[in-house]
């Protein structure tokens, strides 16, 4: 079912990004006795409508106006036959209870996967979980699930500067979104009414995580974790519905999330949550997609979770 899902919600998601480019319209204005062809759409992050002229009615614009009519015809019907099967699935998976993301998260990254930015922010944070659930095929105890929070790694500019697309998206898809305290170039910070928080980290926040953490164990393995591309995946919220996203890799992120405990300052209570979190999704990602030893040897999560007893094996869907 999960399968089903990723390439329908994934399907979805490429024709409203091409849908994007026919937002707004073209129409014939008539100015001093002569017709013109007017391109006119909302500016996405200011949210004024702009319009530009493409000149006088000719036959080749005349052409541009039937093509664009027709073109985005043609996607608002996909649009329509795609949206029934969606809550037709959205149905199946709350009856085999695969909903597992709060609906808060579901609807921000959904927004983020139908748009331009699925390949440029990368989930980072703890609710990978939910996508790597469907990856592997298993179920992690809802005791160690998160529940708030949603991290993001951008990685080809500030994160304050792509914070406005982010917003400029999320209002878009009426989630209305507030500044929150960022901390310099690194992290960018949005709230939203129901009071998730979405950090936005850089890339090389990261890499001088992992360029300060000092492990004779660990050698080289977070370096390799950064070094992983990202894995396209999918998260079921607890309404049914799906949401393509750019996840880390899986066990790159059980290893950056084990850095992360070790530099990071956190409450006891915080610490002992995010590491059980780490310990059950590292022995969930083994069984499909083993580590290798020299990737665990320099984490003590890691290795608690896959030498030791603690962990049963995760219950498969």
């Amino acid at each position: 079912m999960a399968e089903t899902m990723r390439a329908t919600v994934a399907d979805y998601g490429d024709v409203l990004r091409a849908r994007d480019a026919y937002a707004g319209g073209m129409q014939w204005l008539t100015a001093k006795n002569h017709q013109y062809l007017t391109r006119y759409r909302q500016d996405p992050l200011t949210g004024e409508k702009k319009a530009t002229s493409l000149g006088r009615r000719t036959p080749e614009n005349e052409a541009i106006y039937d093509a664009f009519m027709k073109e985005r015809a043609e996607l608002d019907e996909r649009i329509a036959v795609l949206r029934p099967v969606m809550a037709e699935q959205a149905r199946m998976a709350r009856a085999l209870r695969l909903t597992r993301a709060p609906s808060e998260v579901g609807a921000v990254l959904r927004a983020i996967g139908t748009s331009d930015l699925l390949d440029r922010l990368t989930l980072a944070g703890d609710a990978c979980v939910f996508a790597y659930e469907n990856e592997m095929g298993s179920l992690l105890s809802r005791d160690v699930l998160p529940d708030d929070g949603l991290d993001l790694v951008v990685d080809d500019m500030r994160a304050a500067d792509r914070i406005e697309e982010l917003a400029a998206v999320l209002r878009r898809a009426k989630i209305p979104v507030r500044p929150g305290r960022g901390r310099g170039h690194d992290l960018a910070v949005l709230r939203t009414e129901e009071n998730l928080k979405i950090h936005l980290f850089t890339l090389s926040s990261l890499e001088r995580m992992v360029d300060g953490y000092e492990s004779s164990f660990a050698a080289d393995v977070p370096r390799w974790a950064l070094e992983q591309p990202p894995v396209r995946s999918v998260v079921i919220d607890r309404t049914g519905r799906a949401a393509t996203v750019s996840v880390l890799d899986p066990r790159a992120w059980c290893i950056l999330r084990s850095v992360a405990l070790e530099m990071e300052e956190m409450s006891p209570n915080a610490r002992e949550m995010a590491t059980d979190l780490v310990s059950a999704t590292a022995t969930m990602v083994h069984e499909k997609t083993p580590f290798e030893e020299e990737q665990v040897c320099g984490f003590r999560p890691l290795l608690d979770a896959l030498e030791g007893e603690e962990f049963l094996p995760p219950p498969r869907l």
